[in-house]
């Protein structure tokens, strides 16, 4: 069959059916080039929108905010929630018309503390396209926290335990250097050693509630005390061994030399004499591969060394002694009366025995100086800046609910609010939270 042709007014001849398909080129030429164009267009009004509505409720919020702080009402309760209206934002000069794009808002906003976070829900009409219920069709619910989605509602469930509160004793006194430079999680300065054995134990199934700290200047003190006589008499020094001239020994006027130093040398055995004997090594420490050694590298007991800096010895150890002798007043004719050791002077006991004098040991530290006018003359003070520490823990038994419940059937159950419940000691509320959010 023989094909059709066409001639233009210029005779000449034209393809029918290229002429066809140019129609269709020119369809797809405009679906390509203008729907784009109006997709574009649409996602750039979008975009415009949402920036629009969302820089509208971030001042909401900010205003939110301000106003139930200066109010004193934001709330400090996990779950628990307060609504502030548009109108009082409005009116109480929080926000303006020109924090909203020029339009007077209406509704509320719910703030929720969750955790440490307050959330601000919104609900809000005559704020033209960025009015809540128009921009959002319904609310979806998700268990995760979205902080950048700009409608988030907070749902808190409640559950509760049965509690029993224990406060430690004090741990002793730490000295700044002891302690880490930042504050732990329960906000104090804890000692550089978590598993001191100064710092108050707990048992494995307790929780730390709080840790509490006393700190400031403390003071502790040691006294002097000497033993006391009735007559003067006549007495020698103290002696080991009896003096030449005196006849008898006075068993209750008793002194003591102080410890010689600790020598490789026996000394020799008297009735009299204490010896003492330790383990001597050469101490060291490592500096640039070098050993530094203490004491000339001679032979040390540990009681001398400081462990901190010589952390390492060498050799098998050798014996080392120190010793001290025991010395006694010597008399003739009548024998004094002494007392026991006193810092004062006790009733009928005129003389104070210089040779006798002791030192107690330390005070427990106080808060409060004992040093006075009247005890100076003998009692020594120390003063330091220090910090204690004790825990204050809990034990939970198990949930008291099968499982989680509303705000409402929770303060059903257990007959009272949930702000006066969590004042309770014997019980701990939990909270867990559900969220929801506005979706397009």
């Amino acid at each position: 069959m023989k094909r059709n042709t066409y001639v233009d007014n210029q005779g000449n001849v034209v393809n029918q059916s290229f002429e066809s398909k140019k129609i269709i080129l020119r369809f797809f030429f405009l679906i390509g080039t203008i729907v784009p164009l109006v997709l574009i267009g649409i996602i750039i009004y979008t975009s415009y929108g949402n920036s629009k509505c969302n820089k509208i409720y971030d001042a909401i919020k900010v205003a939110s905010r301000e106003y139930l702080k200066d109010k004193k009402k934001l709330p400090n309760i996990e779950g628990e929630n307060v609504t502030v209206s548009m109108d009082k934002l409005y009116n109480e000069q929080y926000l303006s018309a020109f924090n909203t794009n020029n339009m007077t808002c209406i509704g509320d906003v719910k703030a929720t503390r969750y955790k440490k976070d307050i959330v601000y829900t919104l609900n809000l009409t005559n704020c033209n396209n960025c009015t809540t219920s128009n921009r959002y069709k319904g609310w979806s619910e998700e268990l995760d926290y979205l902080s950048d989605n700009p409608i988030v509602d907070v749902v808190p469930y409640y559950n509760y335990y049965q509690r029993q509160t224990v406060v430690t004793d004090w741990s002793r006194f730490y000295e700044n250097n002891e302690l880490k430079k930042k504050k732990s999680k329960y906000g104090v300065r804890l000692p550089k050693k978590d598993d001191s054995s100064d710092l108050p134990s707990l048992p494995a199934e307790a929780t730390i509630a709080e840790v509490q700290k006393e700190e400031g200047d403390f003071y502790r003190y040691k006294d002097k005390q000497w033993k006391w006589y009735d007559i003067e008499g006549n007495y020698s020094n103290f002696s080991s061994e009896k003096p030449n001239g005196y006849s008898n020994k006075d068993e209750d006027a008793v002194a003591y030399t102080d410890w010689t130093k600790y020598s490789l040398n026996f000394p020799g055995e008297k009735e009299y004499r204490e010896i003492d004997k330790e383990i001597g090594y050469q101490y060291y420490y490592e500096k640039g591969g070098k050993k530094i050694y203490a004491n000339n590298k001679n032979y040390t007991v540990a009681s001398e060394i400081d462990h901190e800096k010589y952390d390492q010895y060498e050799g098998e150890g050798v014996d080392m002694y120190s010793y001290r002798d025991t010395m006694w007043r010597w008399y003739n004719g009548q024998k004094r009366n002494y007392s026991g050791f006193s810092s004062e002077k006790p009733v009928d006991y005129n003389f104070k025995d210089e040779g006798t004098v002791v030192e107690t040991g330390y005070s427990e530290w106080s808060s409060e100086s004992s040093l006075n006018e009247a005890n100076k003359v003998y009692r020594t003070e120390q003063k330091k800046y220090m910090t204690r520490f004790r825990y204050v823990y809990e034990i939970l038994s198990d949930p008291v609910l099968k499982k989680p419940v509303t705000k409402n059937l929770f303060v059903e159950k257990v007959g009272m609010s949930v702000p006066d419940f969590v004042k309770r000691e014997d019980y701990k509320i939990d909270v867990s939270y559900k969220f929801k959010y506005r979706k397009r």
